[in-house]
């Protein structure tokens, strides 16, 4: 298990069962606003609750279209409530062992989402700043 991303997973499972849709699976605003409020033009910018969770839940979503087991792994150990390692064996049909070991994955490919995220943002930092630094202008006029 990978500590922080547990974490993070943690944090995702308990802001998907209290975000701000009402219950209809809508967002009180959409992710690219968000996403635009971490990252923004420099690249920087504060990183709240919700656009930390929106994060993992994109990767998520990559995921469950990906591989749908994986998903099971996270929908079970996080979002269904507070289960036994054994519980959650006898869901997935499988050993122990083995709900460690796909849990293990599922945390493997979250960094690997969250160091892509990270990436993303900064070659979009940085093809603001070579715009920046080839129209110096740009920013007074626009």
């Amino acid at each position: 298990m990978i500590e922080y991303i547990n974490k993070r997973m943690i944090e995702w499972s308990t802001w998907c069962k209290r975000r701000e849709d009402g219950g209809m699976g809508y967002p009180s605003k959409s992710n690219y606003c968000s996403l635009v409020q971490i990252h923004g033009a420099g690249g920087a910018g504060p990183i709240t609750e919700a656009a930390a969770a929106l994060e993992i839940e994109s990767i998520i979503i990559a995921i469950r279209k990906a591989n749908p087991a994986q998903y099971e792994v996270a929908k079970w150990f996080y979002l269904a409530g507070n289960f036994t390692i054994k519980r959650i064996a006898q869901e997935l049909k499988c050993g122990e062992s083995t709900v460690y070991n796909r849990l293990h994955a599922l945390h493997l490919t979250v960094m690997d989402g969250l160091h892509d995220i990270e990436i993303e943002a900064q070659d979009r930092a940085e093809e603001a700043r070579a715009a920046q630094r080839l129209n110096p202008l740009a920013k007074l006029e626009g």
